[in-house]
Formats: C-alpha cells, sequence, structure tokens
C-alpha cells in the first residue's frame, strides 16, 4: 500500500467515526410521561429531552388517526406538550422522535379507558320521557326496564304510555324486549319493544353506572329524560313528599306537598294553574287506599281530587329509590308527568333558601310558538328576600331577557316544604309567580342516586299567560367545568321555512378555559333524525355574574351557532336556555342540562 492510499483510508475511516459519533451522540427520552391510563378525551401534559441536539421534538402516536392529538406536535427539548385522547378506548402508544434524526425515539404506552361500557348497565332500571309527537301534541312514557349489558339485551319491563293526538293510553304495557350498546365516550341506543305502544328508540348518554340521560331518537316522536337505577323497588311513597307535574296539551300544572302513611295522603298543600288560573295553597283529597304498593316491576298508583279539577287524578309511579319516584297520569283525564321527590325529617323554614341556587324551568305560554325556557341563579337572604340573582328568559315574543336582576324579590317557606317566590315580572319578561317546594337535602333532583345530595326543591311556574317545571338545585361558587360531560337540550326552533321540535343528546368534552367539542344525536322532529353530528363551541364567563356563563355552540355544522346562557350549579351540573329568539318571532328556545360523566 502506499502512502497516498494509506492516507485516504484513514481519513475515509476518520470521516465515518466522526459521522457515527454524531449520530450516536443523539439521544432522547421521555421526562415527563403520561399516566399509564386515561379516560377517553382526557389530556396530559407531558415532555421529552434530546441530547446531542438543539432541534427538539416531534410528536406521533399510533394506531395512527385513532391515538389522539399533540398540542403542539413540536416542542423544544424538555418543552411541554399536551396530549389529548381520542374517544374511543384503546391501547395508544405514544412516540417522542428526535427533529434531528427521526430513527432516535422513546416510547410510552398509555390505556384509554371508556367513560362507560353496557356490561356495567345491568339490573332493573326506572325511566322516564316527557316531550311531543309527531303532530306536536303531549307525548309521555315512564316505566321500569331490565337490562343486561353484557349481552346487550333487554329482558323485561313495564311501562305507562300516552300519545295526545293518536288518542292511545296505554298502561301497564310489558316490555318484551329490546337491545342496549354503549360507545366509548358514553354515547349509545336503547330500544324498546313494548306489547300494546309503539316500539321506542332512545339514545342514551351514560352518566354514571346508575344514571343515564335519555332521548328519543326517531320520527315518532322526540322526549327526553333520564333512566335510572332501581335501588330500592318495594319503596311507597311516606312521609313528606316534594311533587311538580306539567300537561302541556291541557295547560295544566300541579305541584306542592304531601304526606302520606304508605295508603293515603293524610295532608297536602297544593298550587295548580288550570288554563291560565292559578289557585294557591289548597288540599288534595283521596278515599284511603289511595296509594297502592309497588309490584314487581316498581310500579304503583296513587290516585287524588284536586278540588279545581272537579276530577279523580290516577297516576302511576315508578321507583328510582326510597325517595324518588316518576309519574305518569294514565286516566285520560288530563296527561300530567313529572317527578316526587322525599323530604326526609322535613322541619323546613326560609333559612333553607338562605344561600345561593341556580335554577331552570320550562312550559308553555300563549304567544307563538307557544313555549318558553328561562334559567337563572338567585341567592335567599334566609328570610323573606332574594338578596341577589338574575335569570334569562326565552318566551318567543321578541328578543330574549339576558341576566334580568332578581334583587328585591320575595319568598316563603312553611314548616312541611311549602313555599314560593315571587318576581316583579319586570326584569324577567313577565315571570312572577313560582311554586317551590323543597325536597330532602340529602336528595340530588338531577340524579337521585347520587349519594352527594344537596337538597334543593322542584318548582312550578303559576303565571297566568304562562306554566311550567322546573327545579331548584344548590350552586358552589367556583365551580370549575372541565372534563367530559353528558349533554342534553330540547325544545323548538322556527324558521322561515320550518317549525319543529328538537332534542339533542350527546357527549362533550370541556377544556376547562373557553371550548367545547363533542357528538349528538340530533332529532329534528317532522325533518330529520341526524346521529353523531359535530358539536363545538365557546364560552366565556359573566365578569358581573359569578356563575353564569354565555356560549355560542354550533351543531352539524350550521352557518350559524346556537346562543346559549349556562349557569353552573357545580363542577359536576349545570343548567342551560337557549336564549336565539329575534324579534321577529323566528329562532330557538330550548332549556337543557350538562352532567359531568364519572
Amino acid at each position: 500500500m502506499n502512502c497516498k492510499t494509506l492516507l485516504l483510508t484513514i481519513a475515509v475511516t476518520v470521516a465515518m467515526l466522526i459521522t457515527s459519533n454524531c449520530s450516536t451522540a443523539i439521544s432522547i427520552e421521555i421526562t415527563t410521561p403520561p399516566p399509564a391510563s386515561l379516560e377517553v378525551n382526557q389530556s396530559a401534559s407531558i415532555a421529552a429531552t434530546v441530547r446531542g441536539s438543539t432541534r427538539g421534538v416531534d410528536w406521533s402516536c399510533t394506531p395512527a388517526g385513532s391515538c389522539g392529538t399533540f398540542n403542539p406536535a413540536h416542542t423544544a427539548s424538555g418543552g411541554m406538550t399536551v396530549y389529548t385522547a381520542p374517544r374511543t378506548a384503546g391501547p395508544v402508544m405514544i412516540i417522542a422522535a428526535s427533529t434531528a434524526n427521526p430513527k432516535k425515539t422513546a416510547p410510552a404506552s398509555v390505556t384509554i379507558n371508556p367513560v362507560a361500557s353496557a356490561s356495567s348497565i345491568t339490573g332493573t332500571y326506572t325511566f322516564f320521557i316527557n316531550g311531543t309527537d309527531k303532530n306536536l301534541t303531549s307525548y309521555s312514557v315512564a316505566g321500569s326496564v331490565v337490562i343486561d349489558g353484557a349481552t346487550g339485551k333487554v329482558t323485561g319491563g313495564e311501562q305507562d304510555y300516552f300519545d295526545v293526538s293518536s288518542g292511545n293510553i296505554f298502561p301497564q304495557d310489558p316490555i318484551t324486549t329490546g337491545t342496549i350498546n354503549v360507545g366509548s365516550d358514553g354515547r349509545g341506543t336503547l330500544s324498546l319493544t313494548p306489547t300494546s305502544a309503539p316500539g321506542e328508540t332512545l339514545s342514551i348518554t351514560v352518566v354514571n353506572d346508575k344514571h343515564i340521560l335519555i332521548t328519543q331518537f326517531d320520527a315518532n316522536a322526540t322526549a327526553s329524560g333520564s333512566l335510572d337505577l332501581q335501588t330500592a323497588p318495594t319503596s311507597v311513597p311516606t312521609g313528606g313528599n316534594a311533587f311538580a307535574f306539567l300537561d302541556t296539551t291541557d295547560d295544566v300544572a300541579v305541584g306542592g306537598v304531601l304526606t302520606s302513611n304508605g295508603t293515603a295522603i293524610t295532608a297536602s298543600e297544593v298550587d295548580d294553574d288550570i288554563v291560565g288560573t292559578a289557585t294557591f295553597d289548597f288540599a288534595i283529597s283521596c278515599t284511603s287506599p289511595c296509594i297502592t304498593a309497588p309490584d314487581p316491576s316498581g310500579r304503583g298508583t296513587i290516585t287524588f281530587t284536586d278540588p279545581n279539577a272537579g276530577v279523580q287524578t290516577a297516576l302511576a309511579y315508578y321507583v328510582v329509590g326510597p325517595e324518588a319516584f316518576r309519574l305518569i297520569e294514565f286516566d285520560g283525564n288530563a296527561f300530567l308527568a313529572g317527578s316526587m321527590y322525599g323530604q326526609g325529617a322535613g322541619a323546613f323554614s326560609a333559612a333553607a333558601l338562605g344561600k345561593a341556587f341556580a335554577f331552570g324551568q320550562a312550559g308553555v305560554e300563549g304567544i307563538v310558538p307557544g313555549v318558553y325556557a328561562a334559567a337563572g341563579q338567585f341567592t335567599g337572604n334566609g328570610t323573606t328576600a332574594l338578596s341577589g340573582g338574575v335569570a334569562d328568559v326565552n318566551l318567543g315574543d321578541g328578543a330574549p331577557v339576558k341576566a334580568g336582576a332578581l334583587s328585591g324579590s320575595t319568598y316563603f317557606v312553611n314548616a312541611n316544604g311549602y313555599g314560593g317566590i315571587t318576581l316583579s315580572g319586570a326584569n324577567t319578561d313577565g315571570l312572577a309567580n313560582f311554586g317551590v317546594y323543597l325536597v330532602d337535602p340529602a336528595i340530588n333532583v338531577a340524579d337521585p342516586n347520587d349519594n352527594s345530595g344537596g337538597g334543593g326543591a322542584v318548582m312550578l311556574d303559576l303565571d297566568t299567560d304562562n306554566i311550567g317545571v322546573g327545579i331548584v338545585v344548590p350552586q358552589t361558587a367556583g365551580a370549575g367545568f372541565s372534563g367530559n360531560f353528558a349533554v342534553s337540550l330540547d325544545g323548538v326552533f322556527q324558521t322561515n321555512a320550518a317549525f319543529a321540535w328538537y332534542g339533542l343528546l350527546g357527549q362533550i368534552v370541556s377544556d376547562g378555559t373557553s371550548k367545547v367539542t363533542g357528538l349528538a344525536d340530533y332529532n329534528e322532529l317532522n325533518i330529520a333524525q341526524n346521529a353523531a353530528v359535530t358539536v363545538t363551541g365557546s364560552y366565556a364567563k359573566d365578569g358581573s355574574n359569578a356563575g353564569r356563563a354565555t356560549a355560542q355552540v354550533t351543531i352539524n355544522g350550521a352557518a350559524a351557532p346556537n346562543n346559549l346562557t349556562v349557569y353552573q350549579a357545580s363542577s359536576t351540573l349545570l343548567l342551560q336556555v337557549d336564549v336565539d329568539s329575534p324579534s321577529s318571532g323566528l329562532g330557538t328556545i330550548g332549556l337543557g342540562v350538562l352532567e359531568q360523566q364519572q
């Protein structure tokens, strides 16, 4: 070998060593790893550090297209990115790669867990839905259903059903078969096949294994409610009970408190509003026995006479738990439906409303399109007055009231929990007279199986032009809004081309700051049933009224968003009202809830 060849060989070898050393000098490790498991849609901050290069980190994951997202997808060495899990459950591999040498990677495995599964929905559940049929008249169903989530089958049940336009009333109608499915995000479908009534296809979104939001998702009707695990199916309403029922066809609202010994109503204080004539503080009567024990499906009956209606009312009740019942009228005299809750030890006073509350209410009124929705918040002073509060009211009669002041309004609460709130009406578009009937402080009226309780009340609007039903729930100051939520919203919309009832039910995720995204089933009755449409939106807190926020939500890529006002009761419950109703009378009116999935 001559000198030239030797020198060339040495030079090549040195160059190769330098190149090799440069390549192997780069290394990468994930220094802030993700948790071993995440719930669908949830986020985690992660970081990786690169040695031997200053070009940073590129983030990716597998399986591609269904493994989640990174924000940002490129970071400096040691910089944080936010990984957001996908909507579907399963194993995911997160990969941090050196930008300078993409072959240098560091992996981290994460298991994405579902928020719910069909297998956990097993047992006997009480369900109820209230709404309207395809001919725009009252429609309600209440019942119990036996679900075997592991097989995805409904194995039995019983329901009471009425549909005013068809004239069909089917009490004690056996449910023979059905199916259930639940996706990773808690959305799914429950189909029921009763013996006499038409079959029902329900969209469902699981809040927890014992509480599920539901809405009818077919061409027959749009009606919303809940499905709740029966925890005490032999319970009979005893002691003090608060109730609120509404019949939108006959313009009848009835509510109040009653005391029961298990077979008869022994005392009561009741309000009603019948076709615009409100009567306050009277007693209903019954001939003992007027309360029957529940059958094996958890169905019993309550029969009473309202002296103002002049006829006997027969209601079927379906047990949820020892202090929670869903009720539906089955006699054909009227078409009441609603809920009743126990009052525990009783001994209420005005101090029971001496703190912060949020409320939501919807019903009918005398102006086309004939429905209204309202939500708000108030604080009682513990004696006779509301010391503060605001409400948003949409009567469909022009621009809705937004953040109308409630201060200066009055209220009362009797020892049995019968109470009322009187507003001036000046700041609430005429809404002024409310019956408020307090429940056991251990009860959660939004989720009767939630042991956290909280109390509150059921309520009626008892004005001449409006009747409605709603709930009052305690409000927690400074509550956050982040994570996975079941969302339900229903009402009417009217454009130059169409008028329709609608129901929306689905699942969204809130980033805790200003954005929501999700999927929902959207039933535009007599127009279309739209499955798994996109829901995107933004929200902003009201700097003048803590607990209130405004939101703009786009459904199914619509050209214009829906404008909503949201009142936050707690980190797990929010009430929302649609405030689209311009002076032309066209727009959207609706009331809904957001419940955190657990």
